[in-house]
């Protein structure tokens, strides 16, 4: 079996691309920023194979689905985050919307695709109505981005009552781990942490996030991506347990007693003037009743692994 993972060179697509190598799958990472073929051999394996492209490129998108005839899907290339997207929806709305049409069309006109998994995000939510948050619930994102993946979703239903695409959107939230490339928590205080300074969040201890490890988070898409069928087109892929910013700070002080971080009330600050949505635990009833999927790593396991990783990987710098 091929797969083709869009964004295959950044965070999660690496993750993927490891796991489906792994079990030996091939690979292709389709990337505007694409890994050396040394570091993919270092990072990934010999059967991934890269390839530079651009999803809002439609010849481009279409030239790779042409050449490699992907059995499958992952959709995960795009401008990523809130805070990217609050002053550049109308890229927002270019890279992410008109991207992910290129990808949809590409994928039925040009292979025959088994199943495209979309990763999609708990913006599409808004503010959380409820705490665990469920699928049933009516989407009103807030955000450029969560609006663009609300949209996303509603051209990929599209076109699976019209093209007969297999799509299904994951619904992921904060997922992190080794090698996650944004100062979004808790890889910042995990840096103070290692090396040895104190941390400051001037708002944000009542903000509640369900943090996924990116493993369990990697689980999650290839229980949709395999299944041979499945029963809805969303599905949150998280732990199911909504920590604070505050909880988390006590978290790891009790993992690592000499930090401390000064932590203010209220709603988390994402940007200037951009506030995060009130969110908390996503329900993985739906995923965990049909797929079997358990997430396997706890919040102190995984922040005590990425600590790890940033230790090693501050010890190989130069």
């Amino acid at each position: 079996m091929s797969v083709l993972i869009t964004g295959g060179c950044g965070f999660i697509g690496r993750h993927l691309a490891r796991a489906l190598t792994g079990r030996g799958e091939d690979v292709v990472l389709f990337d505007a920023a694409p890994l050396a073929p040394g570091e993919i051999g270092r990072l990934i394996g010999s059967r991934a194979t890269a390839v530079a492209g651009d999803i809002s490129q439609r010849d481009a998108v279409a030239g790779v689905m042409r050449r490699y005839r992907p059995d499958s899907v992952i959709h995960a290339a795009a401008v990523v985050g809130v805070a990217a997207t609050a002053h550049a929806p109308r890229h927002a709305a270019e890279v992410n919307i008109l991207g992910a049409l290129n990808v949809f069309e590409a994928a039925t006109r040009h292979a025959a695709v088994r199943r495209l998994v979309d990763l999609s995000s708990e913006e599409v939510y808004g503010h959380f109505p409820v705490d665990p948050m469920t699928e049933e619930a009516f989407a009103e994102p807030i955000s450029p981005y969560g609006i663009s993946k609300h949209a996303i979703e509603q051209f990929g239903g599209y076109y699976a009552d019209q093209e007969q695409l297999s799509y299904v959107a994951a619904r992921l939230c904060w997922v992190y781990g080794p090698g996650f490339p944004r100062q979004r928590l808790p890889l910042p205080w995990l840096g103070d942490v290692v090396n040895g300074r104190a941390s400051v969040l001037e708002h944000g201890g009542d903000q509640r996030i369900d943090f996924t490890y990116v493993t369990d988070a990697v689980q999650g898409i290839l229980r949709l991506h395999d299944a041979p069928a499945l029963r809805y087109r969303a599905y949150n892929v998280a732990t199911g347990i909504g920590t604070s910013l505050r909880e988390l700070a006590g978290l790891m002080h009790s993992l690592w007693p000499r930090w401390s971080v000064e932590l203010g009330d209220g709603p988390l600050r994402l940007a200037p003037g951009v506030e995060a949505a009130t969110k908390g635990a996503l329900s993985i009833k739906r995923i965990g009743s049909e797929l079997g999927y358990r997430p396997e790593v706890t919040l102190a396991e995984g922040l005590q692994r990425t600590h790890d990783w940033l230790m090693r990987a501050q010890r190989e710098r130069p």
